[in-house]
């Protein structure tokens, strides 16, 4: 079957990955540093902190952009039919992305223990807030802007099927979430008399930090594993090919590699079958699959001997 339209669909959504993603950088990096000055000047941890969260969550957009920049480029050589990739399949770069989001969340692990550690200082020994309107205009601010680029991240996420990108949309959710936490335990330390609630609100943000690390981890690893999330795909197909097409299938082998699934399947067959009928037979499978799996992009029908 030729898939080069699902592809180069997705060559585009690289594109457009790559370009929300550099907007996505610029914009929380200069939002961690902002926060980070800011809370240094009024003594806030929380601020400091959704600094430090914003400016970790730039760097890993910059590694997930890095990975889809290299997936583009290394897709757009295969598809030239360069000598270099004459003997891999060009779409196996996909794996490149799901690296990235594997990259990712090691990064926010590393960035969650360093606000442990500031938050925990802090607890015990409290610093009066100082510019306390400074900090609840920047966290709302930063709130508002990561929480849109969010949702630019996740609409081309969704529609491309981009694991990196949606472990970027996740991460800028979770940095305005993060923002708006430390919005209100400014607001309880200052105006409640509870200090104590400044850092308690950087670490709730490191909470946050761990569980997205955790699914992130997950989804990642299972591709670069070459392990699908959903066993019961496999009965699934084999069910769909058996009552549409009146054919056995002895077996089916799926491996993720990015966003697609690839297929192996095995059919019995007698040996009256003629070569152009098998052809149009395995057009008509690969078709009815593709139809009920569009994730599944690239399918080979292997014969067996009844």
């Amino acid at each position: 079957m030729d898939s080069s339209s699902g592809s180069d669909d997705h060559i585009v959504g690289f594109d457009a990955g790559r370009r929300v993603s550099k907007i996505t950088f610029i914009t929380l990096f200069a939002l961690g540093v902002a926060e980070v000055a800011l809370g240094l000047i009024s003594n806030s941890v929380v601020l400091i902190a959704d600094g430090i969260d914003s400016f970790g969550d730039s760097a890993i957009i910059l590694i997930v952009l890095l990975g889809l920049f290299f997936a583009t480029k290394q897709n757009n050589k295969g598809s030239n039919g360069s000598s270099s990739d004459a003997n891999q399949p060009w779409l196996g770069y996909y794996k490149i992305e799901s690296f990235a989001a594997f990259v990712a969340a090691i990064g926010m692990v590393g960035m969650g223990i360093v606000i442990i550690v500031r938050a925990v200082e802090a607890l015990i020994d409290p610093i009066e807030i100082v510019h306390p309107e400074i900090a609840l205009i920047t966290l709302a601010s930063a709130a508002g802007i990561s929480g849109y680029r969010a949702v630019q991240m996740n609409r081309i996420a969704g529609r491309y099927k981009l694991l990196s990108l949606k472990a970027g949309a996740r991460n800028a959710i979770k940095d305005s979430m993060a923002s708006v936490i430390g919005f209100f335990s400014i607001l309880v330390a200052v105006y409640l008399g509870f200090p104590q609630a400044d850092p308690i609100g950087a670490l709730i943000i490191a909470a946050f930090i761990f569980s997205i690390s955790y699914y992130i981890l997950k989804d990642s690893s299972l591709v670069l594993l070459d392990i699908i999330s959903n066993p019961q795909i496999v009965e699934q197909v084999k069910t769909l090919i058996e009552r549409s097409h009146g054919v056995k299938v002895s077996n089916i082998l799926l491996r993720p590699m990015g966003p697609f699934l690839y297929a192996d399947i095995n059919v019995v067959l007698d040996g009256s079958m003629t070569v152009a009928e098998f052809k149009i037979l395995a057009d008509n499978i690969k078709k009815s699959v593709r139809k009920r799996f569009p994730n599944i992009q690239r399918l080979t029908v292997i014969i067996e001997q009844s």
